[in-house]
């Protein structure tokens, strides 16, 4: 028989053991092993390295590295094993005050790019799991519209911060000009997210970000603000409560952003994605407004606009 979890509770298995060690050290960086998460905690010239496993046999915790963290990591994580799953879902790790924040609409080639953060704590979390809030790539537009009010109405606080397109377009045009990629841009609207939060909540313990890119740059801007907070990042970080609801929050400004340019172009609903539907449509926009239009309706640099 085996004794392996499934995907969703490792999932909050690794959200409670990220929060459990983020509350005596700093994770460097993570990333997903085969049939396991490693993370690299570096505290001054010592390493270590966590492998957990989820096997047949169960959760299996593999050290590498300094045992003066490995004794830290132990204890923290109180010998964590998949009864720790119960225990993330209700609470969510023992921060009292943490952070997460999330962006929608960079894969669009129609409508904003949208950034959002959001503070919660052990209360708050748990309520919002209790109302369904997840990822919002596992929830219906419909369903996101509706958690939207109970997230504003539940958090500790939020931020939403959206790029209209011809912001966006201009700032995009900027980042690249002084040799920069999409990557710098989403990073500044993470930094300002986070940053509006976390002035506002200096009790904030810790910042998670969904990782967007390999560099850890807003990582160390966001640390050098808050050096109280402890700040990182991860893939598929959504499985934390505060990063899911800003997930959420985001896609919702994003639909609702869609709905009014929709309105605006009077052609119909604008299409989500960047496939041939959203460059037929955006060949309709320049036939009836004219090509300086689009400049209001979508991301220029997508190779769609090539095509039109």
């Amino acid at each position: 028989m085996s004794n392996q979890i499934s995907d969703k509770e490792f999932e909050l298995y690794l959200a409670n053991a990220r929060s459990q060690i983020e509350g005596v050290l700093s994770v460097f960086q993570e990333k997903k092993i085969n049939y396991g998460h490693q993370f690299q905690i570096v505290e001054g010239n010592r390493k270590l390295t966590l492998n957990i496993y989820n096997g047949k046999k169960g959760l299996n915790l593999v050290y590498a590295g300094d045992e003066g963290l490995k004794a830290k990591i132990t204890a923290a994580l109180n010998d964590a094993d998949s009864s720790a799953c119960e225990e993330a879902k209700a609470d969510y790790g023992p921060s009292q005050v943490w952070a997460g924040s999330d962006e929608s609409g960079k894969g669009d080639y129609f409508g904003p790019l949208v950034v959002a953060a959001v503070v919660v704590d052990k209360t708050t979390a748990s309520k919002l799991y209790n109302a369904g809030v997840k990822d919002c790539k596992l929830l219906t537009d419909k369903k996101i519209l509706e958690l939207e009010d109970v997230i504003l109405k539940t958090v500790v606080d939020a931020a939403v911060l959206e790029m209209k397109p011809h912001i966006y377009n201009m700032r995009y045009e900027q980042v690249v000009a002084q040799g920069g990629k999409l990557n710098q841009l989403l990073g500044l609207g993470h930094i300002a997210a986070l940053t509006q939060v976390l002035t506002r909540h200096p009790e904030t313990e810790r910042a998670l970000i969904d990782q967007f890119t390999p560099s850890w740059e807003n990582v160390r801007v966001l640390k050098e603000r808050f050096p109280k907070c402890s700040i990182s990042q991860t893939p598929r970080a959504e499985a934390d409560l505060a990063v899911a609801a800003a997930s959420v929050l985001a896609r919702a400004r994003f639909l609702r952003a869609m709905d009014a340019l929709s309105e605006s172009a009077g052609l119909g609903p604008l299409p989500k994605g960047g496939g041939e539907q959203a460059t037929a449509m955006a060949r309709e926009i320049v036939g009836k407004l004219g090509k300086d239009a689009l400049r209001t309706y979508v991301k220029l640099h997508f190779a769609n606009t090539g095509k039109i």
